[in-house]
């Protein structure tokens, strides 16, 4: 959730070493690939130059299909007892570049993520979801208020999704490549019924949730969501009883102006929406945080049920979600736990307490200063400045109003907390409040010393990592810092285990103001240090990437200077949809919107950092958006046409029903469609592999060609072993169970919102360090680039020859008729422990490839060295490298290709032109080429178009130098 404070210095932006090469490919003069019935027993293989002949494919074929072997054998035992959530195990990935089990174990070295094969790992997903802050009964809709203050009456059950829904959501999410999730679980749907009383079966469907998630390669962290401290007190998190602990009546709020909520305050004459960010310089937000993260310190007179308020607040924080981490603990899915969504200090550091500086604050709306705000709560009436939106300043002061005329008091019991410890007073001459102690938040109170925030929410940040990894060791600690503002410093015994710097980033003018159109944009950051109004502003969409990213790598940079080496993941960015006066919503037309977003996350791929979109929101609609305080940031909505209209028709012309129309059910209905749906695909590829054709590392994979094709093809050497997960297994019907996306019109992208931006490419799974990443939205080109690590282990695994594999499963199978106990001996063998003579090659890189894009796009596919291979059902390219040298460098090119030449023509050489752009509409999407072929069978059809059939005959190979990989 975009909190609009402005930003305080960051560092500065540091471009890429200037020592890169330049991208280069190597010239090649590969034929289209005739191809063999190859198994593999990990996501790496090798495979060797062969020659076309007819007689003995022929053979070999047959042999193939009729003659099992102990190897079959074995390996389909082996794989049952090593099977993995999600369709892998620990030594064969499932092999979906968006599938995060595949690779095992998600772990961290430095400042990046990696996975069990030691591979750097590129997050990407989205926040599930918006709604979860809002109960379900009753509904907790901030522009509704029925039962609004039964607050210990409440029920969460059905969020982010009911259970029947999961299918749909999830399968969405997968489809999109978003499979990376912040889980939204706030404090109150856990706890609200009173302290040490948790909701099992809320968490009862939280774990039942969870536990789907491996099916689709989904993996989260839970997000402990606030948003200025509460529901009552204008945003989300705490339950309603933290007020009472604190003396506060939560439903005095309004007439006191202690906290701006959309619940009660829709009345004629009331702020406008978006002003829920001003609660955190209020009364009851300000109060809440003070106590919650010193009262020790500020209210040391202040106890609850005989326990120090600080003491009482933090201990049932982590209590509750060491209970959480507990009932969570068993699921694979949960790799962590965020500290708290957008912390903020309260009144700790508070320099003045007579004004906000609107440079770090939103002041917006009814505007009280702190002192102002204690005298209002404490029953007084006075006239309060109205702020309202301008220009170039984000808000200017338009006039004042009386607040609390009918002077009630916010408190329980008695005066104001901040009174009673001194810090302010009513002047018995002017009647009006006055400042006693106007360093009271800035200095000890007792000692003098000065006070820095950061000592109190490091400690905090120590005593909830320790809560959470008590029950799961393993886990990732999330930490934000304030929204806007610098990380603190970690320093000697500051908790180090597991942290990711996690902060968020939005563009806030273009969310204040709920407007883009690509011209102008601006520079927040540099506003708030002061900079120049014309230094600040940037023009056109190549001005706003520029923008983007500069502010983006201040904030990475900031993170690995202040945190340390540590991962960086973005929590929450996007875009707010309802921008532009709504105009979208009629006219169907999310042109302004994917230029915006995909200005955004070029920014962020340019700065190589991963991310979680906010947000996917289940239940949101065009009339009241996300639920939420007038927010709509959602890349689904049940009144979202599917798609985006065609080139060369008028926007909104299209006449497609939006999925509350077409369907009032739509999870039953998408799967009575997708089961009805066998529609006929093909892919439509011209494929390009550099590298010499003389290179016997590994010839290009790819599907066996029609039996009519008789030029002279490179295939690879064809063995039996079979590996169900291996990437390089060319079995078509071993893709028979996975789903197929054909395009953009599948059923599934019902409801999406931006998606041209939303689905792109990415590099999920790198082995090696990435350099750079670039995607075109308007081409569909896709660029990216790594090198081996420098000093970590280059992720590898051991190539044999089939002969001594062959040696090795005769042994172990012999010693296993006599010894039940050798399945460990034979696995040690297999897996680790090759002869000495085997070679060491890496293991594969994995870049998602959205078929929303591509499904009907005829490619050109271009590495820099090694071997690739493109699984359109898997919506995933596996590049293997071939130079394991330290610091190699490594380049994949992905772009459109035009023309009527397809993968079996006689012509499909190296030297077909790709400098035709014609196949890519105004739009940015693929045409069907012309001369493509006809609809075919999906089962039956090679992944590259060209068709298989058992007549087909398969080439002998020059040598015996087939290769079965075992991971090392």
């Amino acid at each position: 959730m975009p909190s609009s404070n402005a930003s305080p210095s960051s560092p500065v932006f540091t471009e890429q070493p200037s020592a890169v090469p330049a991208m280069t490919f190597r010239p090649h003069h590969l034929k289209a690939q005739e191809l063999k019935h190859t198994h593999s027993f990990s996501s790496m293989s090798s495979y060797a130059s062969s020659a076309h002949t007819d007689t003995e494919s022929t053979s070999n074929s047959s042999s193939e299909e009729d003659r099992p072997t102990k190897k079959q054998s074995i390996s389909t035992n082996t794989r049952k007892d090593e099977r993995r959530p999600g369709g892998g195990s620990s030594l064969r990935p499932a092999g979906k570049a968006h599938d995060w089990y595949s690779g095992g174990r998600i772990t961290s070295n430095g400042r990046w993520f990696r996975d069990s094969q030691n591979r750097t790992l590129l997050l990407r997903g989205v926040n599930l979801c918006g709604n979860s802050k809002l109960p379900t009964t009753p509904n907790g809709s901030t522009h509704l208020n029925e039962g609004f203050f039964d607050h210990r009456n409440v029920c969460f059950l059905g969020r982010p999704f009911p259970r029947d829904q999961a299918d749909e959501h999830f399968s969405r999410l997968r489809r999109w490549g978003l499979t990376f999730v912040r889980l939204l679980v706030p404090w109150e749907a856990l706890e609200h019924s009173g302290p040490g009383i948790y909701d099992e079966k809320f968490i009862d469907s939280l774990v039942e949730l969870i536990d789907l998630m491996p099916k689709y390669g989904i993996k989260c962290f839970i997000d402990p969501h606030q948003d200025c401290w509460s529901r009552f007190s204008g945003g989300s998190g705490a339950p309603g009883w933290t007020f009472e602990a604190a003396g506060l009546d939560l439903r005095k709020f309004k007439a006191t102006g202690a906290a701006y909520v959309h619940n009660t305050n829709c009345e004629a004459g009331d702020s406008p929406p978006m002003v829920w960010p001003t609660n955190y310089t209020k009364l009851a937000a300000s109060t809440m945080f003070t106590l919650f993260w010193a009262g020790d310190t500020f209210a040391p007179k202040k106890l609850y049920q005989g326990e120090p308020i600080q003491q009482f607040l933090q201990n049932r924080y982590f209590a509750c979600y060491n209970h959480l981490a507990q009932r969570l603990s068993h699921l694979d899915a949960v790799i962590g736990f965020e500290v708290m969504n957008e912390p903020h200090p309260g009144y700790i550091g508070l320099e003045s307490l007579t004004r906000y500086e609107f440079n770090s604050n939103l002041v917006f709306g009814d505007s009280p200063s702190a002192v102002e705000g204690f005298a209002l709560g404490d029953g007084m009436a006075l006239p309060i400045e109205v702020w309202v939106k301008s220009w170039p300043f984000p808000t200017k002061k338009q006039g004042t109003r009386i607040i609390n005329s009918e002077k009630i008091s916010a408190w329980l019991e008695g005066e104001c907390i901040w009174k009673q410890h001194g810090v302010w007073s009513v002047n018995q001459k002017t009647g009006k409040p006055q400042v006693d102690r106007p360093d009271y938040f800035t200095t000890h109170p007792q000692t003098g010393e000065p006070i820095d925030f950061s000592r109190f929410y490091l400690d905090f940040v120590g005593k909830y990592s320790k809560a959470v990894q008590k029950a799961i060791p393993s886990a990732f600690v999330f930490v934000e810092p304030i929204p806007n503002e610098a990380p603190p410093i970690w320093g000697p015994g500051d908790h180090e285990e597991g942290i990711v710097y996690a902060p968020h980033w939005y563009d806030l003018h273009s969310v204040f103001n709920k407007a883009f159109d690509g011209r102008i944009t601006h520079d927040v950051q540099g506003l708030s240090k002061g900079k120049n109004v014309l230094a600040a502003t940037y023009f056109g969409l190549k001005g706003a990437r520029k923008n983007y990213k500069g502010q983006l790598s201040n904030l990475l940079n900031a993170g690995l200077q202040n945190v340390g080496n540590k991962p960086c993941l973005i929590g929450e960015c996007g875009i707010p949809m309802d921008i532009n006066q709504r105009k979208a919503f009629m006219s169907g037309d999310f042109g302004h919107h994917s230029r915006f977003l995909d200005a955004i996350l070029s920014s962020l791929e340019a700065n190589l950092l991963s991310f979680t979109l906010w947000n996917y929101n289940t239940t949101n609609d065009n009339t009241y958006g996300d639920h939420w305080n007038g927010e709509d940031f959602s890349i689904f909505s049940l009144d979202s046409p599917q798609g985006t209209p065609e080139a060369g028709r008028s926007p909104g012309s299209n006449g497609q029903m939006t999925l509350r129309q077409q369907a009032p059910n739509f999870a039953k209905e998408a799967m009575k469609r997708s089961a009805a749906s066998n529609a006929d695909v093909v892919s439509k590829l011209q494929i390009k592999r550099t590298g010499h054709e003389s290179d016997s590392y590994a010839s290009f994979v790819g599907e066996k060609e029609s039996t009519d094709n008789n030029d002279e093809c490179r295939t690879s050497n064809e063995e039996d072993t079979i590996a169900e997960d291996s990437p390089f297994d060319r079995s078509y019907f071993r893709f028979e169970d996975e789903e197929y996306d054909d395009g953009r019109d599948h059923v599934a992208h019902v409801g999406g919102r931006a998606l041209d931006a939303v689905v792109r490419p990415y590099a999920a799974k790198v082995a090696g360090e990435p350099i750079s990443t670039d995607f075109d939205l308007a081409t569909l080109q896709f660029t990216f680039r790594f090198c081996n690590y420098l000093q970590a282990p280059i992720p590898s695994v051991q190539v044999s020859s089939p002969e001594k594999q062959q040696q090795h499963i005769i042994t172990s199978n012999t010693n296993s008729s006599s010894d039940s106990s050798s399945n460990s001996s034979l696995e040690s063998q297999w897996y680790g422990h090759p002869p000495e003579d085997d070679t060491t090659m890496a293991f594969d890189t994995e870049i998602f490839i959205p078929s929303y894009h591509y499904d009907e796009a005829r490619l050109e596919i271009c590495v820099s060295d090694g071997d690739w291979r493109y699984v359109k059902e898997r919506q995933t390219l596996y590049y293997r490298h071939k130079d394991t040298k330290p610091g190699a460098v490594h380049s994949v090119l992905i772009k459109l290709v035009s023309g009527p030449l397809l993968p079996n023509s006689p012509n499909n050489s190296s030297s077909t032109s790709i400098n035709n752009t014609n196949s890519v509409d105004s739009y940015g999407r693929s045409k069907r080429a012309v001369g493509s072929p006809g609809p075919s069978k999906l089962k039956t059809d090679s992944a590259y178009g060209t068709s298989s059939s058992s007549s087909h005959q398969v080439g002998k190979a020059e040598s015996d130098a087939g290769c079965v990989c075992t991971i090392m």
